[in-house]
């Protein structure tokens, strides 16, 4: 009787074992890679919660804080919504943004919130911006 790993399944199943030993570790490096932009970058924007003072603190970073990123445009919306996408806080702020506290920290705006729903708070972003600007509370 002829052994059945003679021929065509032969050259089959080891082309399928050639195939997985390259894909595998190709998927592994790839999906590695991808993970969000890395660790390395510095988001543009950052919000930080401030519930002693019932606001929240919208930081954008120097580069991203100029008068291109809002097409020239002198003030801007900040709005900030919860889990469901529902406007919780939202203020007119002068564009660019100015640091406020000394030049001790990035550009930033202070919000106010209604001290109920400060907890409820999941984004903040920067309605005029292009590209988009918009963070996690956090």
């Amino acid at each position: 009787m002829p052994d059945p790993m003679e021929g065509p399944a032969r050259t089959r199943l080891v082309a399928l074992v050639v195939i997985l030993a390259l894909a595998v570790p190709l998927a592994i490096v790839a999906i590695a890679s991808s993970g969000g932009g890395g660790d390395d970058e510095e988001p543009e924007m950052y919000v930080e919660r401030a519930p002693e003072v019932f606001e929240v603190r919208v930081f954008v970073e120097p580069g991203a804080n100029v008068p291109d990123r809002t097409r020239g445009r002198r003030s801007v919306t900040v709005e900030c919504v919860d889990d469901a996408g529902a406007v919780i806080a939202r203020q007119d702020e002068a564009w660019p943004f100015t640091d406020t506290d000394g030049n001790t920290l990035d550009p930033h705006a202070h919000i106010p919130v209604n001290p109920a729903r400060i907890d409820d708070l999941s984004l903040c972003r920067v309605k005029q911006a292009r590209p988009a600007l918009e963070a996690p509370v956090t």
